[in-house]
């Protein structure tokens, strides 16, 4: 039994051994963070402040309506007929009617077509800064729409399931992402260049580093005195000596 002891104690002092190291790397850590504090909080600030600025730019407010429709195609022209919806033939049809002031490109960049989870039913969206205009400019999209589909594809059985209608509450609210965003990149950023510049110092920084460097064991340290503490010492032990006071050895 004593010798099952005394084997044991070398993995119980390694056990130990890496528990202190642990121990002593998260002080050191903390310590490091700590001595910089500073800057982590500087560059934390001026980040979220930079991005809170960035947030609160003024924005056009973006609107969207929807209109829904069935398209009864076989599933081979279902993929040409969806094309076929943002195709000049059909976009300027919707221009000369609404008499809008923009090219076919920017009116295609305004339109969206989908279906919805691959069923006949096809979603069209329409994004623009009035509200009133983007619901009838899906309108009127459908309405082009199907008379082209007709005439070119010969796909007249489109239905439309609902009509697009003005929706007042704008898509592009503000939300504190950004703001969030910031606080978390400039606190993951001060902190990493706090750990760079700590590793690109080679000063020595504690008594575990002279110990490695020199291969001794320390037995002791001074503490650090500042001159008007010295000089307050200095005082004080004049004053006794003058006393006639003994001083231990």
């Amino acid at each position: 039994m004593d010798g099952k002891r005394l084997e044991d104690q070398p993995a119980l002092r390694n056990e130990n051994d890496r528990v202190k190291v642990k121990e002593i790397n998260l002080k050191a850590l903390y310590s490091t963070v700590r001595k910089r504090l500073w800057m982590v909080v500087l560059i934390t600030v001026i980040v979220t402040v930079l991005a809170a600025l960035y947030n609160s730019r003024p924005e056009t407010p973006m609107y969207a309506a929807s209109a829904r429709v069935i398209v009864s195609a076989s599933s081979e022209m279902m993929g040409t007929a969806k094309v076929m919806f943002r195709e000049p033939i059909v976009l300027n049809k919707v221009i000369e009617k609404l008499e809008l002031n923009r090219s076919v490109s920017q009116l295609r960049s305004q339109i969206r077509v989908d279906s919805v989870e691959g069923s006949l039913l096809t979603l069209i969206t329409v994004m623009d800064s009035d509200s009133k205009l983007a619901a009838e400019i899906a309108n009127t999209s459908v309405e082009a729409y199907r008379q082209v589909a007709a005439g070119t594809l010969g796909i007249s059985s489109i239905q439309l399931l609902t009509m697009a209608e003005e929706n007042p509450n704008s898509i592009n609210v503000k939300s504190n992402t950004m703001l969030i965003a910031g606080f978390m990149l400039g606190l993951i950023f001060s902190i990493g260049l706090v750990f760079l510049l700590d590793s690109l110092d080679d000063s020595i920084k504690s008594e575990r580093e002279i110990e490695e460097l020199l291969g001794l064991t320390m037995l002791g340290q001074v503490t650090k005195m500042k001159r008007k503490d010295y000089a307050r010492h200095l005082k004080k032990q004049k004053s006794i000596i003058a006393r006639g006071e003994t001083i231990g050895s």
